[in-house]
């Protein structure tokens, strides 16, 4: 956050990745070994500015981004005249689930609740909460019961079966986005964009049950572009473990 000359987006809040600016201001070299990043400006607070990178494993490095947003300003004539405050993220997307038999009960990161897609995790906190609560209210009514026979119940409700196989297509999903290059990934989010606006905002808020999330990704599937489908019908292949875990999640 900080100071600048002028409005730093001409569409009053954008989204910026064009193929043009990186041949204009990246190297091969930089282009060639660090996956694409995000210029992202808040039309409601327009002297915020973000370099993001969507998805990498590795994770593209702070310097790196810090780097890109540097030269993504200077092309297009921005002037920075003071930083106020600059802020740093990391979301780790893909951990592993936790143990689901340990007796120690964890929640939110430590349970690897962060969303897949988004990195995002308090929205779907929220909504587990009570159920959690209401599990562990109920186990802890038997004062003789060990820490085992607390926790399996409420690791259940947690992640469920059903939550276990909305995962393994969210890393599914995941994955594609960091195999995808930039021209297959805009056409990905163009046919994303374009489905009703109910079931992508639910695939987002991870609301959708495993058989509604499965006709949303079908029905982008069937809209798509031929070379975003052929990447994905690879990827079925490639990450066929994914799929595995989808389908044989049990209770």
């Amino acid at each position: 956050m900080g100071q600048v000359c002028r409005h730093l987006c001409g569409f009053g809040g954008c989204l910026i990745a064009t193929e043009s600016w990186k041949a204009t201001v990246l190297s091969t070299r930089s282009t060639s070994y660090v996956p694409d990043s995000l210029y992202f400006v808040n039309p409601f607070v327009p002297h915020q500015v973000e370099e993001t990178s969507l998805a990498s494993s590795p994770a593209v490095t702070f310097e790196v981004l810090q780097q890109r947003l540097e030269k993504r300003l200077g092309f297009r004539g921005v002037q920075v005249k003071e930083v106020q405050h600059v802020e740093y993220c990391l979301f780790p997307m893909n951990l592993p689930l936790p143990s689901l038999d340990q007796a120690v009960m964890g929640f939110g990161g430590a349970a690897s609740l962060v969303h897949p897609a988004l990195g995002y995790m308090v929205g779907a906190l929220l909504r587990r909460a009570p159920g959690v609560a209401k599990t562990i209210a109920h186990a802890v009514g038997n004062l003789e019961a060990p820490p085992i026979r607390i926790a399996a119940p409420t690791w259940q409700t947690l992640w469920s079966s059903d939550e276990r196989r909305k995962r393994a297509l969210y890393l599914f999903g995941l994955e594609n986005l960091m195999r995808f290059d930039e021209q297959t990934l805009q056409a990905f989010f163009a046919s994303f964009l374009q489905l009703p606006q109910s079931q992508w905002t639910a695939f987002l808020a991870n609301t959708l049950s495993t058989p509604e999330m499965l006709q949303t990704m079908m029905n982008l599937f069937g809209h798509t572009t031929p070379e975003v489908r052929w990447d994905l019908i690879r990827s079925a292949w490639s990450e066929r473990a994914l799929l595995w875990d989808a389908l044989v999640a049990s209770e």
